[in-house]
């Protein structure tokens, strides 16, 4: 699945949801006053805020596209001169890597941009 694809936004969605419907259904077996309770409770609610966050970040990404890649995002890309080539869609959504082409010191050949 590409960084910026449909099915990796809406795995995120999903997983933020379903976390929200399990910390809402279990709050009250959390309720006790005991550590494990506690810690449950916290948690619940990290897990879900970090799926929320995680979420808003695809949604950010998706809409300026700072990295089309997994390989972007991971800074992989070490070369210098590493330019991604994406295509956007209507209205600057739906990112979709098309290469990624390095480019080489001063007067070396530039390698084509990979097509995938």
């Amino acid at each position: 699945m590409e960084l910026t694809s449909k099915k990796v936004l809406l795995l995120a969605v999903l997983s933020a949801a379903a976390l929200f419907v399990l910390t809402v259904w279990l709050w009250p077996r959390l309720s006790k006053r005991s550590w494990r309770s506690v810690l449950g409770r916290v948690g619940l609610l990290l897990a879900t805020q970090l799926a929320i966050f995680l979420v808003i970040g695809l949604c950010v990404n998706q809409s300026i596209g700072a990295y089309a890649t997994w390989a972007d995002l991971l800074g992989e890309n070490k070369k210098p001169g590493t330019v991604t080539h994406y295509r956007t869609g209507p209205n600057g959504t739906e990112l979709k890597a098309l290469g990624t082409a390095y480019e080489g010191p001063a007067g070396a050949p530039a390698k084509a941009p990979h097509r995938s």
